[in-house]
């Protein structure tokens, strides 16, 4: 099945039915429920798990959604105070994409935002 980066934060995967979208997550242990400080004052280290954020059809339509919901994504992460701002960050999002899949050895690989 495929395990296919798409940024630092998001993943592209398959079941082999539909396309899955994984997201990292950084897991602080000092945050759980119940835990408890070592009585040597050391603190464990920060670690991170990969969990489902979206499940998309397994056709042409599919992939183009869960890619639109990556860069969107991504960034919505940022810190744009205007929808300038906003359009200008997923535009970015989508050309380090689109770059990413043309160095990949992918030709003719084009993503366009919608008027």
């Amino acid at each position: 099945m495929i395990n296919v980066p798409l940024t630092q934060d998001y993943r592209l995967t398959t079941d082999g039915t539909q396309f899955i979208v994984r997201e990292r997550k950084i897991v602080d242990p000092t945050r759980a429920p119940g835990y408890k400080a070592p009585k040597d004052g050391s603190t464990p280290p920060l670690g991170e798990k990969w969990v489902d954020a979206g499940y998309y059809g397994y056709t042409a339509t599919g992939l183009s959604a869960a890619l639109d919901s990556v860069r969107i994504k991504a960034a919505a992460r940022g810190d744009a105070e205007t929808l300038e701002e906003l359009l200008t960050a997923i535009q970015t999002e989508t050309d380090r994409m689109v770059q990413a899949f043309n160095h990949g050895e992918i030709r003719d690989f084009d993503v366009k935002l919608a008027s």
